[in-house]
């Protein structure tokens, strides 16, 4: 495979993984905008908007934006990998040698990164803000949760593969 199809492979995996995991936890996203936007009126002493809002309804409005923006993403992502299976490559023959060290120097290092901070956070959970639902340790996460959190976790492989597939390319 050329570099330029892998290059819009590990883009269509990109943006499909993180289309997935963007539309699975629209729910605990919604949820944590509207919380943020709360706590931030109170810190700031910020009224609340003119008419009362209507969580309820504004937590659907996030929940289908957050939904639709995902499976947006996702189907990017999809076309790319299409395009890169039928053997075509939308973007330009990307060079070897210093071209390809650098992005592989860039992506090893954000895998690198993002799985250490994966390792941090381990199995902690719970609101991100202060308001939310908290979870026993031991209840399992909703399945929108492990969708996102394997698309996570796959994102983070990926760019460690790709990265060091770009090193390779780039020293040899």
């Amino acid at each position: 495979m050329s570099l330029a199809r892998e290059w819009t492979a590990f883009a269509g995996g990109v943006f499909a993984l993180m289309g997935t995991s963007l539309a699975a936890a629209a729910r605990r996203n919604a949820e944590d905008a509207l919380s943020w936007e709360r706590q931030w009126r109170e810190a700031v002493g910020a009224p609340p908007p003119a008419p009362a809002p209507d969580d309820a309804a504004r937590r659907r409005g996030l929940v289908l934006a957050y939904r639709f923006g995902g499976l947006f993403f996702a189907g990017i992502g999809l076309g790319l990998l299409w395009t890169a299976a039928s053997g075509r490559a939308p973007f330009a023959e990307r060079g070897g040698g210093p071209d390809a060290l650098i992005g592989g120097i860039f992506f090893t290092a954000a895998g690198a990164a993002l799985a250490y901070g994966a390792w941090l956070k381990g199995t902690r959970r719970g609101p991100r803000f202060l308001d939310g639902e908290l979870l026993a340790q031991d209840a399992p996460l909703p399945l929108g949760e492990r969708a996102a959190r394997f698309c996570g976790r796959a994102m983070i492989v990926l760019f460690l593969a790709f990265g060091i597939r770009l090193l390779r390319e780039g020293l040899g």
